[in-house]
């Protein structure tokens, strides 16, 4: 059963912690619009928030003494420390990595930094982000094998496609996942357009 939770509706009557909501007194609060299925609570719209251990792909900008200024689709770049890299990485180089430390107004560090060949990187809403890449990456591998492209998804929107392989089939079966992500039994939807349309 899906229902609609409106932004200052009661999500549950205990404290969970969830993105997209807020605590207060014992309870747990939507902060936004948002969806609950099977006890879960989907945001339909939300900003990216930085963990640490968050996979992130970014493009860098700006290179520093202390390292790389890179663009994460945040209000403030994040950093690539000199320290944590052992490759030379370039102005507009679009790199993989884990969000390796967050202070409290958003900066973040990068570690575990992979340069990615060219490509091209869309943008998606975060909040998406979970089903185009599934259970247990199921949604993403599928898109992988049908469209022979390689494919890196960071929790921040972006998304890094490979220029080999069927890369509009990539970009369609995106849009078909982010203008259906409320609904249930998707990954069989998405399955069925890749073999129709590969």
């Amino acid at each position: 059963m899906e229902k609609m939770i409106l932004p200052g509706e009661v999500v549950w009557g205990r404290e969970v912690s969830a993105s997209g909501t807020y605590l207060h007194e014992g309870k747990t609060y939507a902060t936004v619009m948002g969806m609950m299925r099977e006890e879960k609570f989907i945001p339909l719209q939300m900003t990216y928030k930085p963990k640490v251990g968050d996979n992130v792909v970014g493009i860098v900008v700006e290179e520093r003494r202390a390292g790389y200024s890179t663009d994460l689709n945040l209000p403030y770049n994040g950093m690539i420390p000199t320290r944590k890299v052992r490759i030379t990485l370039d102005m507009g180089g679009m790199v993989y990595g884990k969000i390796a430390w967050v202070d409290e107004v958003g900066n973040v560090d990068i570690g575990e930094v992979d340069r990615l060949p060219p490509g091209k990187i869309i943008t998606v809403p975060p909040s998406k982000v979970p089903r185009i890449i599934g259970k247990k990456s199921s949604m993403l591998n599928q898109i992988r094998e049908k469209s022979g492209c390689s494919i890196f998804v960071g929790n921040n929107g972006y998304i890094w496609i490979g220029t080999r392989g069927n890369v509009p089939l990539v970009l369609k079966a995106i849009r078909l996942i982010i203008e259906n992500a409320h609904t249930s039994g998707l990954t069989d939807v998405v399955a069925k357009y890749l073999e129709d349309n590969k």
